[in-house]
């Protein structure tokens, strides 16, 4: 994952637990920034780092996920400010955070005419089934974790912050519990559900999604998961433990597709 140093501050984001702030890069772009001192705790920035790893490896459509570098010069200029906005009781720290590269023409997706036009349609029943391996309830919730990109004319994924069952309140015990719990169905009044679910159609349209899943290694998840920064703070057992959690549910994967099944009428037949 590229790494961006953090230029100055462009302005506050308002919505979201995790209280983001869009950054300028040293590349020139601009960044929505998670801060490890956020108030949903730097677990959300280990969330977001590894389900970031687990949809490039599986080619979904990703908004450039970046470690945003903060040095200390950016601190004593911007650091009141910064803290202020996410409410911290200690001030950013320097080192790595989390970002997404903004998209200049994005919107959330709020029709089925929107979905339509999409060049990579073929994505949807991918972005479903990743949402079941990440166990990711969350994009049913918010309609904002799924954006339009109009100067690609392709659907987004982002935020991953709440993955795991649940977000940030996760670790190696509450991980081990879950290992081998059951898939389970969207929400019928969910955003996934009704906006998405229409355009899961034909024969076997989570096939190509269970190959690219078929093709994840254990080490390649332990990699990702032992990469993870260690100013984040997570601890070895815990690491350990969401290795564990992602495996159990990446071998038992092919288990979500007759829960999801009922819910998708326009799927025909095989996987």
């Amino acid at each position: 994952m590229q790494i961006v140093n953090a230029v100055r501050p462009i302005q506050p984001v308002n919505n979201g637990v995790t209280k983001p702030y869009i950054l300028l890069g040293n590349d020139g772009n601009s960044y929505y920034t998670k801060f490890k001192e956020n108030p949903e705790t730097s677990r959300i920035l280990a969330n977001e780092f590894v389900c970031a790893k687990i949809a490039k490896f599986l080619d979904l459509p990703l908004a450039s996920p970046t470690l945003i570098n903060v040095d200390q010069d950016f601190i004593d200029i911007f650091g009141t400010e910064i803290t202020e906005h996410i409410e911290s009781d200690v001030s950013i720290s320097k080192g790595l955070h989390f970002g997404t590269k903004k998209i200049n023409k994005a919107f959330q997706i709020v029709n089925s005419k929107m979905i339509e036009s999409a060049t990579n349609i073929k994505a949807i029943p991918e972005i479903i089934l990743f949402d079941q391996l990440i166990c990711n309830t969350d994009r049913d919730r918010n309609g904002g974790n799924l954006i339009f990109d109009q100067s690609k004319m392709k659907i987004v994924v982002i935020d991953h912050s709440h993955a795991f069952d649940i977000g940030p309140l996760w670790d190696a015990h509450q991980l081990e519990i879950r290992v081998g719990s059951q898939f389970e169905p969207f929400a019928h009044d969910g955003y996934i559900f009704r906006k998405l679910v229409p355009f899961v159609k034909g024969n076997n349209p989570f096939d190509p999604i269970i190959v690219k899943m078929l093709g994840m290694t254990s080490e390649f998840l332990w990699h990702t998961i032992s990469s993870i920064p260690d100013e984040w703070i997570i601890s070895m057992d815990d690491k350990l433990a969401l290795h564990c959690y992602l495996c159990d549910r990446l071998h038992r994967i092919s288990n979500a597709l007759p829960i999801l099944k009922p819910i998708l009428p326009n799927w025909k037949g095989g996987s």
